[in-house]
This record gives C-alpha cells, sequence and structure tokens, in this order.
C-alpha cells in the first residue's frame, strides 16, 4: 500500500512539475519573439537547472541560441533534446540546421536522415526534416536528390514556402530555370514578402535572360527593404547592360540619399550612369567627391573633364582629360571636341585619328569623325593629299558616303590627278545620279582637264536633276549656269553675226547665274566681257566695277576699266 502511495505521489509530483515548467517554457519562448535572446537564455538555463533531462527545456533553449547567433552552444543544446528524447524530430531538424550554418552540410545531412529514420516505415514523414535533408543534399552538390526530398515533403505539407524555395534551388542548380521560377514564384504566392526567394526569382529570371521581369522583382524588393543594397546594385547593374541609363541612375541616386559614405563599387556605377546618360552636372559632383578619396582615379576624372566640357570651359577640359591614364574612344571624342572649339583644329584632327580604326564603335561615328578629320585638312590646312587619305578611308567603311567621293575627287583635282577625281565622281553618279553636286564638280573636273564640251554637258545634267528645287540647290544652279555661259564664250564662231550671237547667249546664262548667286566676282567678270563684246559699254563698266567691290585685286577688271573709262 505504501508502495502504491508513493507512486501515485511521484506522478502527482511530476505533474505538478510538469505543469509548473510550462509557463516558465512559453515565457521563454515570448521572450524570442520579442528578440530578448539573452533574456530567454537566462528563463531556459534557469529551468533547466531544475529540470535537467526536460528535452523541451533543452530545445527552446537551442532555439534561443540559434537567434542569439551562438551556434556552438545552439548545437550542444539540441544534442541535449536528443539524448532525453531520441524521437524528438524537431531537435533533430534544428541541430541539422545549425550545423548548415556552421557550413558542415555532411554533418547536417547525417542528422537529418538520423532523424528520418526514427520514424516507422508506415508514418508520415516530417517535412521540416525533409526540408533540410534537402538543403544538405544541395550543399554538396546533390540536386536530383534534393530535389526528391523537397517534393516529398511537398506532399504532406503543399502550403510550406520553404519546400518550394529548396525545389527551386534544386532545378536552378541543375540549370532549369524555367521550373526554378515556378516554384520561387509559388513560394511567394504563399508568402510574398520572402526577399530572400525574391532574389532568387531575379537571378533566375536573368539566367532566363528575361531581364525585364528581373528588374521587376528587384524593384519589389527595394520597395519593402529600400536599404537592400545587393538588390539595388543587381537592378542597377541590370539597368546599365540594358543601356537605360537614366534608370539606373535614379535606382543608384537613392541609395546616394540614404548611405551617406557610399561604396567604390556603388560610386564607379553611378559616375558611369551619370556619363551615359548625359547627366553632365551630377557626373562631375561625383568625380570630385571620388578624387577627394582616390586623386588619381581615372574616372574621376573623366567625369571632371565631362563636366567641364559641357560648361563650354574648353581649356580645363583639356587639362582633365589630360590627366587619364587611358584615354577611352569617347574621351577622344570630346578632347578633340575641346581642341576645336579653342580653334586648334590640327590638334583636334590628330586626336580623332586614334579612334576612327576602333571597330568596336558604331560605323556612323567612325565615319563622322573621319569626314572632320579629312575636312580639318582640306579646309583648314590645305593638305589635300592628306585629306584624300582620309577621305578614301571613310569611302571604305561606308561606300554610300556619297558626299565623301565629292570630296575626294575635289583634293585629287586640287593634286591636278584628274583621271582618279573623274572615277570618284563617276562612282557617285552611279550610286545615286540624284546628287546634283557630284555633276556640278565633274563638270569643273573637265574644265580643268581641258574639256569644255564634256563639262558643259556635265553642269546641263546638274540642272535637270535639280529640276524645282532651285532654293535648295541655288548654288549648284549658279556655278553651273556660270560655267555653261564661260563653255558658250568659248566657242569659235566664224561670222560676226555668230560671234555676237554667242555672247548673247553667254550673257543670258551668266544673268541666270547671278539670279541665284549675286556675289561671285568671277561671275560679274565674264557678263562684263559679253557686254564688251557686245559693245555695250555702260553695262560692262558697271560689271567690272562690280567685280573690283567683291575682289578690289582684279587685275582683269582693271584694264577692262582702263580699256572702256
Amino acid at each position: 500500500m505504501k508502495h502504491i502511495l508513493s507512486v501515485v505521489i511521484f506522478i502527482l509530483v511530476t505533474a505538478a512539475a510538469s505543469l509548473f515548467a510550462q509557463p516558465q517554457l512559453d515565457k521563454s519562448r515570448e521572450l524570442i519573439k520579442q528578440k530578448k535572446y539573452t533574456e530567454a537564455i537566462n528563463e531556459c538555463k534557469a529551468y533547466l537547472q531544475a529540470n535537467p533531462d526536460d528535452e523541451n527545456g533543452w530545445l527552446v533553449l537551442s532555439h534561443a541560441y540559434v537567434w542569439a547567433g551562438m551556434l556552438d552552444a545552439a548545437e550542444d543544446a539540441a544534442k541535449k533534446a536528443i539524448e532525453n528524447d531520441d524521437e524528438m524530430l524537431d531537435a533533430y531538424r534544428v541541430l541539422a540546421e545549425v550545423q548548415l550554418k556552421k557550413k558542415n552540410p555532411q554533418l547536417a545531412y547525417s542528422t537529418a536522415k538520423a532523424g528520418l529514420n526514427t520514424i516507422g516505415k508506415k508514418d508520415t514523414k516530417y517535412p521540416p526534416l525533409l526540408i533540410v535533408l534537402g538543403q544538405a543534399l544541395l550543399e554538396l552538390d546533390s540536386a536530383d536528390a534534393a530535389l526528391v526530398a523537397a517534393s516529398e515533403a511537398r506532399e504532406i505539407d503543399p502550403q510550406n514556402v520553404i519546400t518550394y524555395e529548396v525545389i527551386g534551388d534544386s532545378y536552378l542548380k541543375q540549370g532549369v530555370s524555367a521550373m526554378a521560377i515556378n516554384s520561387y514564384e509559388r513560394s511567394l504566392e504563399i508568402d510574398s514578402m520572402q526577399i530572400r526567394v525574391l532574389y532568387k526569382l531575379a537571378n533566375a529570371h536573368i539566367a532566363e535572360r528575361h531581364y525585364t521581369e528581373a528588374a521587376r522583382v528587384y524593384y519589389r524588393i527595394l520597395a519593402m527593404d529600400p536599404k537592400n543594397k545587393a538588390s539595388r546594385y543587381e537592378l542597377a547593374s541590370l539597368l546599365f547592360k540594358a543601356k537605360q541609363y537614366s534608370n539606373c541612375a535614379v535606382v543608384l541616386k537613392e541609395y546616394f540619399a540614404i548611405e551617406k559614405n557610399p561604396s567604390k563599387e556603388f560610386q564607379t556605377l553611378y559616375i558611369q550612369a551619370l556619363l551615359k546618360s548625359r547627366q553632365f552636372k551630377e557626373a562631375a559632383a561625383e568625380g570630385r567627391r571620388l578624387q577627394a578619396k582616390e586623386p588619381n582615379s581615372t574616372l574621376a576624372h573623366r567625369a571632371i573633364a565631362n563636366g567641364f566640357y559641357n560648361e563650354n570651359k574648353f581649356a580645363q577640359a583639356v587639362e582633365s582629360f589630360k590627366k587619364i591614364d587611358t584615354l577611352e574612344f569617347d574621351d577622344y571624342r570630346w578632347l578633340g571636341e575641346s581642341y576645336r572649339k579653342l580653334k586648334k583644329d590640327t590638334l583636334a584632327a590628330r586626336v580623332w585619328e586614334k579612334i576612327v580604326d576602333d571597330t568596336t564603335e558604331s560605323l556612323n561615328i567612325r565615319s563622322y569623325y573621319l569626314d572632320q578629320i579629312a575636312s580639318v585638312w582640306m579646309v583648314n590646312q590645305r593638305m589635300y593629299s592628306l585629306a584624300a587619305d582620309f577621305y578614301q578611308k571613310r569611302i571604305e567603311l561606308d561606300p554610300d558616303a556619297h558626299g565623301a567621293y565629292i570630296n575626294y575627287a575635289q583634293c585629287k583635282m586640287q593634286l591636278e590627278r584628274f583621271t582618279e577625281a573623274e572615277t570618284a565622281l563617276k562612282t557617285v553618279i552611279e550610286k545615286n545620279p540624284k546628287i546634283p553636286s557630284a555633276y556640278v564638280t565633274l563638270g569643273f573636273c573637265y574644265f580643268q582637264m581641258k574639256a569644255p564640251e564634256k563639262g558643259e554637258d556635265e553642269f546641263r545634267k546638274a540642272i535637270k536633276v535639280i529640276d524645282t528645287a532651285e532654293f535648295k540647290y541655288r548654288y549648284d544652279l549658279a556655278d553651273s549656269y556660270r560655267m555653261i555661259g564661260y563653255a558658250t564664250m568659248l566657242r569659235k564662231k566664224a561670222t560676226y553675226s555668230e560671234s555676237q550671237a554667242k555672247w548673247e547667249e553667254a550673257a543670258g546664262y551668266l544673268r541666270k547665274s547671278l539670279r541665284y548667286r549675286e556675289d561671285v566676282a568671277q561671275t560679274h567678270l565674264l557678263l562684263a566681257q559679253c557686254y564688251q563684246n557686245l559693245e555695250k559699254i555702260e553695262d560692262a563698266v558697271r560689271e567690272y566695277r562690280r567685280v573690283l567691290k567683291l575682289d578690289p585685286k582684279n587685275k582683269d577688271a582693271k584694264a577692262g576699266l582702263d580699256l572702256l573709262e
């Protein structure tokens, strides 16, 4: 009877102790929720001093240690829970998760397997242990086995968000990004606030080259967590690669408003985005901030140089560009433009020569600068041979650059290499028979080749091509009519009456030329000579005087006036 009474008393005491213990553990759990981890740990320790064999106490303590970041202590506490109850599945889960955090996936795998082995063959598996098993397998590069474990967990608990995450991770490791995307999206349908899963979803979209979708996901992350540096940088990088430089700069500007001491990685990308989006004032300001930390920064010098250029401070721009160790394509462009603004055209041409062979840049830009270089040598320096070489390069780069053929021909004419000029002009006319200046230039070429009849024919073709577009091509019309008039004057006539008719016809063409352009001394001179031969003395004197007004040193006009006055 006493023995039975003792047993009853023991049971009652144990039950009373258990009832007393439960509020203590609940308090510890509540402290963990409140992120008061030290207090939770102390509460658990106090409880375990009185109840050292209570597996639940050790389990709660292991949770507190995990949240406090004390992984070694968490591991020991979880093991204590298992020692007291070797079928406590949640203790196995915590222990395996801690071992994963400690970068020991093999041990985590063994722990998870050991926990699952305590479950009867006919009993339902424990999804959290299957999940951590899958995570360990992923760390061990066994994506197929991880997918099996996570899929089994999904069948048991289809609302577990981590299950779908692990399945997504498994697919991603297998290189099946599309399936990974589906799994991550399913996880987010259950809980849309998972920033970690959103980040993985964005990366999966990038793997599938769904850049727009990836950007949308990064925007979602930043809306929830503006201080998420990784997502902000990934989004900015994505926008930069997509050449959405303005949007990239906006995303990074928001970061700079938060972060007063930005990393070099962010600062570099921000300056590049500002430069590419032509926000030169902002880029220069950020460049000076970077220069304060790195006085020899190439990017800082580039940003400052571009700032000076766009403020029309060309001398300062030149000095800043010169500080850059290795100039890039755009650096050469704007350095050359700065020299040109400073009236140093030869230096501009020499700078641009360094970029025209860069095949990584667009044909249009390279073609443009070949034309600019050639123009400097042709117009400013009158170095026609060098200019012709660059026009030739432009033609080789862009066979449809019709103006280059004409300028090339003009250079060759200056060098008296008329056959080469003729060939170039015939080529451009064949390519496009509607270019009046090609006929006009070919006409001048034939005159210099002592073939005025052929020249006259080309000038007449120019007039025909111009048709009704008189204002647009008024200078070509002026040249054409002048040269047709001159060709008419050169004709030999046998009789006086034929000769007089010739001078009248020539004068008519010259007057037409003056309708389109009145400021050409040569046209007035030829017209004066026609009037002189027609014995229209007053008209001839008037035209000679107009010649001298336009060209005071014209000897032919002076001689004509001396003869007539």
